[in-house]
């Protein structure tokens, strides 16, 4: 009897100290690829700011009642549009959008790259090509909703949800940016 408790206490030991040096390896690994894994992200956030505002060398984070939006600048420090970001939910999850508006109110451009979203492969996941983005430049208001949502975007074949989420995300960000900016529609 004393025997069988002497090696349970001895493989709990064993089982203690390989769980501590995997639990260090672990710590020590993350520690090392969270600073790439950030960079990379940060590279990511500027190439998207260039992709929706590509007259701006400059961009300016501001805070609007908890809400961030960033104002792109260009070479003779005028303001060439601004950006804001939505999320709604699409088939699958949550879809990142990173939406360009022009100074006259209209959208610039709208990034969705492959790794913001988790719509089904083949079809939803679709919404990231630039057919179906480009529809989005030049309008605002009404015209970003869907055709079978009386706007002016064409939704993508067998993904009506996905196309849906996406146009109804940019046209409620949208609104919310008037709103938060005090302008007009």
């Amino acid at each position: 009897m004393l025997n069988i408790a002497k090696d349970a206490l001895k493989m709990g030991l064993v089982l203690l100290v390989i769980c501590v040096i995997a639990a260090g390896a672990l710590a020590y690994v993350y520690s090392v690829t969270q600073v790439i894994i950030d960079k990379n992200e940060l590279e990511a956030e500027k190439k998207k700011r260039q992709d929706v505002l590509t007259a701006a060398v400059r961009f300016e984070e501001k805070d609007v009642e908890g809400k961030k939006y960033v104002t792109g600048y260009d070479t003779e420090n005028k303001i060439v549009g601004s950006i804001y970001k939505t999320a709604p939910k699409g088939y699958s999850g949550p879809i990142k959008i990173t939406v360009g508006v022009a100074p006259d109110n209209s959208v610039t451009a709208v990034v969705i790259t492959k790794l913001d979203q988790t719509e089904t492969p083949g079809l939803g996941t679709n919404v990231t090509k630039p057919k179906f983005l480009g529809q989005f430049k030049g309008k605002k208001g009404n015209e970003l909703k869907l055709k079978k949502d009386s706007g002016t975007i064409d939704a993508i074949t067998a993904a009506t949800i996905s196309s849906r989420a996406v146009s109804n995300g940019i046209k409620n960000g949208w609104e919310q940016y008037i709103k938060d900016m005090g302008e007009k529609k």
